[in-house]
């Protein structure tokens, strides 16, 4: 009887070992310190600033400001891109632990191409730090290294099938916010809004008081009474959210574009600056299984050079009668 106990006490001890071992292997973060392979920050809301710098030198700065985010200190942030980052930040996770074997390939890859990564709280404390490389031969984990570590990590995400170096890769004009209207609408004096081919719906909103007012810009457009001044007041909340699609700063095309006669410009006088806009239209270049959609080449005059839709700018274009009764 009691050697039939021992027996049964052997082979329980036997098998609590087994799952054990089995346990570590089926779990590699059973086998490391916790915060070695964390690599996510729980309440991004205490996050407020992440520098993000790739190999050839580009830097990324992205700070919180108020609601909004900036991009090195200029621009504001492409809201979904900065949700996006935080999102990771929050969720990224391990996947697998590379052996030692695939760990110096993968390191010797991220002295090449890896993307370093700082982020720090509102006291300026550094959070976590660390190296972006490349992605797991399925494609699904992403490699992470801590920074000051020799041990690569792969990371994924829940719900994201894909490259978690695609959200750090960005390049500074790929943060800034598309909505590209950037002056202060209360304290505009004058808008002047001229259609060079279309002289008779151009006009001019002036500060009147509290309120604006409008006037045709040339003498040769009869003078109208009784302007609608909601929609005054929606023109200019409608552009504040004029968006393009892409800055073209670089594009070889601008300096020809920029000499052309423009659809419309705006030139916005404020009481110790002006700032100018033109549109011009631009050809569409598709394949025949592709709709047609209309586009305009946007010079911000002294700022930028984009690209943007009409159905997204139309709002812009209103002539003078449209702020009548």
């Amino acid at each position: 009887m009691r050697r039939n106990i021992l027996l049964v006490v052997v082979l329980l001890l036997a098998a609590s070992t087994a799952f054990i071992v089995w346990k570590a292997k089926k779990d590699p973060s059973t086998n490391i310190a916790r915060t070695d392979s964390n690599f996510k920050i729980e309440d991004v809301n205490t996050i407020d600033r992440i520098i993000i710098t790739q190999k050839d030198g580009t830097r990324s700065d992205l700070k919180r400001s108020g609601e909004n985010w900036t991009i090195n200190g200029n621009h504001r942030v492409r809201k979904s891109n900065i949700e996006h980052l935080l999102r990771g930040i929050n969720q990224q996770h391990l996947e697998h632990i590379p052996g030692p074997a695939a760990a110096k390939n993968i390191l010797a890859s991220m002295e090449e191409h890896g993307i370093h990564v700082e982020i720090f709280d509102k006291s300026g404390n550094k959070l976590l730090a660390y190296s972006v490389g490349g992605v797991t031969q399925d494609e699904r984990g992403t490699f992470f290294v801590k920074e000051g570590s020799n041990q690569p990590y792969s990371l994924t995400e829940p719900g994201f099938d894909g490259s978690l170096r695609v959200r750090y890769a960005l390049r500074p004009v790929d943060w800034r916010d598309i909505r590209f209207w950037v002056e202060e609408n209360d304290n505009i004096d004058t808008l002047k809004v001229h259609y060079p081919k279309q002289r008779q719906h151009s006009f001019i909103i002036y500060k009147k008081g509290n309120d604006y007012g409008v006037l045709p810009m040339f003498s040769t457009t009869p003078k109208r009474e009784n302007e609608n001044a909601v929609k005054i007041k929606s023109y200019l909340t409608t552009l504040s959210g004029l968006a393009g699609e892409n800055y073209l700063n670089e594009s070889p095309e601008k300096d020809s574009i920029v000499q052309s006669i423009p659809f419309m410009e705006m030139e916005m006088k404020y009481p110790d600056k002006t700032s100018s806009l033109r549109f011009f239209p631009a050809e569409y270049v598709g394949d025949r299984n592709s709709p047609t959609i209309f586009r305009y080449f946007i010079d911000y005059v002294g700022k930028d050079f984009l690209i943007g839709q009409h159905e997204v700018l139309k709002g812009a274009f209103r002539s003078y009668e449209y702020f009548f009764e």
